[in-house]
């Protein structure tokens, strides 16, 4: 079925060394022109990752300022080279797109991206089932201890309605779900202390000239930042490596 290709944006964007030395010299950020290119009557498809949203080409590939879209004369046209596409890469979302830029329909790959999310559906009810049962064990343990203490002659409750036993796995859940954001915290804690005491005082002033090199428009100066900016990465990541 003919189709013609359209490049989404009119330039490329500025590389990733311009942004992360604030280059004042670099491109400003492309802006979209496919919309202006479309006639009355035709449909461009773009290609989208259907988990993250992030743009892809045809070929399942991700794209960033080399992003296209494929013009279609008919609707009929559009939908079905979007099912070839998102039946041999179920990765990608097809997005149809009329004249005025309206989203008009999007073909995916129901049977895999089911499957993908049948999986993940299943992986949440069984940590949201292990973390209520946790909690609820912490929250019987605790009442079981409590009533020993304050009232020692006391039974336990021995059953409850059904409205009982769902606050109570609420409630489980919601303690585990607190004990794991605590841990979470702490641990992260931890790790950023333990890099920062990876960096000695003199290397931190050194670092700091980051802060002061951002946006130079000497060459020399932003062949420094960069140089720098590496290596602290660098180092960063070899002491979360060392944490491992």
């Amino acid at each position: 079925m003919p189709y013609r290709e359209l490049n989404v944006y009119d330039d490329p964007f500025p590389t990733l060394d311009q942004i992360l030395s604030g280059d004042p010299a670099a491109p400003p950020f492309p802006q979209e022109v496919w919309r202006q290119k479309i006639s009355p009557g035709e449909f461009a498809v773009r290609y989208k990752d259907f988990k993250t949203g992030r743009a892809r080409n045809p070929e399942g590939l991700p794209v960033q300022s080399s992003e296209i879209c494929r013009v279609f004369e008919s609707l009929a046209e559009a939908r079905s080279d979007s099912r070839q596409v998102s039946n041999k890469h179920w990765t990608v979302r097809c997005m149809i797109y009329d004249h005025t830029g309206a989203q008009v329909d999007s073909v995916f790959n129901t049977r895999e991206t089911g499957k993908f999310a049948a999986r993940m559906s299943l992986v949440l009810l069984l940590w949201g089932g292990f973390f209520a049962l946790a909690g609820m064990a912490l929250i019987w343990s605790i009442y079981r201890v409590a009533l020993l203490l304050l009232a020692p002659g006391s039974q336990p409750i021995r059953s409850l309605t059904w409205l009982g036993w769902s606050a109570f796995a609420a409630g489980g859940l919601g303690i585990a779900g607190l004990a794991w954001w605590i841990k979470l915290r702490r641990n992260a804690g931890r790790t950023i202390n333990r890099v920062r005491a990876s960096f000695t005082e003199d290397e931190m002033k050194r670092f700091e000239e980051i802060n002061t090199l951002f946006g130079t428009a000497d060459p020399v100066e932003r062949a420094r930042l960069l140089a720098l900016t590496r290596e602290y990465q660098r180092r960063i990541r070899d002491a979360l490596k060392d944490q491992a």
